[in-house]
């Protein structure tokens, strides 16, 4: 599956790369061309002759995706009403053709303008063309998004892409930015970072490179949806493939269970957790299902995932920092202090009784809303050894009063 289209620097179809389209045909059982509106068939009849195209699609040995379907950043532009975000904000959104029928019939138009070519002629090609075209199911942009909103908050691939990106732009080479991904919405990111400061350019341009990088991203998570759908190898061109190989190694870390568990060690030892171990025996396998499955857990292990390039302070932020742990269940003189300090910034006298019940849960959510990260750290995990250690404590204390 791949492009045959040759593209000049500002846009225009001025060609197709024949030689690679032959060696395709040789080498797979099938190529799916990736189309640009259909406008590569005029030159593919240049070098083929229009009985040699009508053959070639007859033989059932090319299939088209002619496609308006992607992601788009929509955060600067005001459509749908929506209000134009700052630099460094981004907003992203599917685009399609409204009329998918329409949109394939204007794409057809470009073998109108073919010199040679009859009325009889054109609407044979049109019709092999149609037949050869497959259509891409939009059930990818519910696979494809969450794939790109995961992608986007990893480090390590986000900044790759956008040094991809200052290369093509600006011709800087490695890049030495951290980008900090902060996710404000379902739809919207604001993206932290000294690229301007470094690069010595202005914030739009910099606003650009990193709407780049993550249109990169964007496009990568939507071709590896397709490579499922038409069961087919993707090309990639040269400066993807670092990309690519990005990708690839965060997934072939992600089929590590070594992996997986050495991250979560790494969280046990920075927040001195215990350990199972022969000293601590008799786990309840009740409390271990009910935290397993519960929503904390769930969230804790997505977020494991991505833990990888986080530092040992970013994670005890997010573990054990004030706002982590404030929306943990509030009990004795700790609990009262956070509800006293909650309840003040809320603009409400706790000494008076003001905040009680659902404006008391109101108050929390507000403000410190609660983290599933932290509880099951803090909470749920502590809890599987909560009755091992409790009755090893009181054999200790058998044995001292005896």
């Amino acid at each position: 599956m791949g492009a045959s289209a040759v593209i000049s620097p500002d846009g225009k179809i001025t060609g197709v790369d024949i030689d690679g389209f032959v060696r395709r045909l040789l080498l797979f059982d099938r190529y799916v061309l990736v189309s640009v509106r259909l406008q590569e068939f005029p030159f593919f009849i240049d070098h083929l002759g229009f009985e040699g195209v009508r053959e070639l699609l007859s033989e059932n040995l090319l299939e088209i995706r002619c496609e308006c379907l992607q992601l788009a950043q929509v955060g600067q532009s005001g459509m749908f009403g929506d209000q134009r975000l700052p630099p460094y904000h981004y907003k992203f959104n599917w685009v399609d053709a409204h009329d998918r029928g329409k949109y394939i019939n204007d794409c057809l138009g470009c073998l109108n303008s073919r010199p040679g070519l009859g009325r009889v002629e054109i609407e044979a090609l049109r019709e092999s063309i149609l037949k050869a075209i497959r259509p891409l199911s939009r059930d990818i942009m519910s696979r494809a998004y969450p794939d790109f909103v995961a992608d986007l908050m990893r480090p390590r691939l986000s900044e790759a892409s956008v040094k991809m990106a200052a290369a093509r732009r600006i011709g800087l080479i490695d890049l030495p930015t951290r980008l900090d991904a902060h996710q404000l919405s379902e739809d919207t990111f604001r993206i932290d970072n000294d690229i301007a400061a470094f690069a010595r350019i202005t914030t739009g341009e910099a606003h650009r490179i990193v709407e780049a990088g993550l249109m990169g991203i964007a496009g990568l998570s939507q071709t590896i949806q397709e490579m499922g759908v038409f069961n087919a190898l993707s090309g990639f061109r040269e400066e993807e493939i670092h990309l690519f190989q990005e990708k690839l190694s965060f997934l072939a870390g992600l089929a590590s269970t070594g992996k997986i568990e050495s991250d979560f060690q790494r969280v046990i030892e920075i927040k001195n957790l215990p350990n199972f171990s022969s000293e601590l025996v008799g786990v309840k396998i009740d409390q271990l299902l009910k935290v397993r499955d519960s929503s904390e857990a769930r969230e804790f292990r997505d977020w494991l995932r991505g833990s990888e390039d986080l530092t040992e302070k970013e994670i005890n932020d997010q573990v054990a920092g004030l706002r982590a742990r404030a929306g943990l269940r509030t009990t004795g003189n700790g609990g009262k202090a956070i509800r006293f300090l909650l309840t003040t910034i809320a603009g409400v006298n706790p000494v008076l009784g003001l905040v009680s019940g659902a404006l008391d849960t109101f108050v929390y959510d507000r403000f410190l809303p609660r983290s599933g990260i932290a509880a099951f750290v803090n909470e749920l995990y502590p809890s599987l050894f909560e009755q091992t250690l409790r009755s090893k404590n009181d054999d200790l204390r058998i044995i001292n009063r005896s």
